[in-house]
């Protein structure tokens, strides 16, 4: 009985400071752009054919 609450206990304080990790991480800015601009046109409508 004893290791099944150490094992609780155990898995209750990884969740807990894994929550504190990400609650820090999103209150930090980003160091870079997620998705960086694009630098390449789409074609237009009317140059592309239709599909059937």
């Amino acid at each position: 009985m004893f290791s099944l609450i150490s094992l609780y206990f155990s898995y209750r304080r990884d969740v807990l400071l894994a929550e504190r990790y990400v609650a820090g991480l999103a209150e930090k800015p980003a160091q870079d752009a997620a998705v960086p601009e694009a630098r390449i046109e789409a074609p237009k409508s009317e140059d592309l054919a239709l599909a059937a």
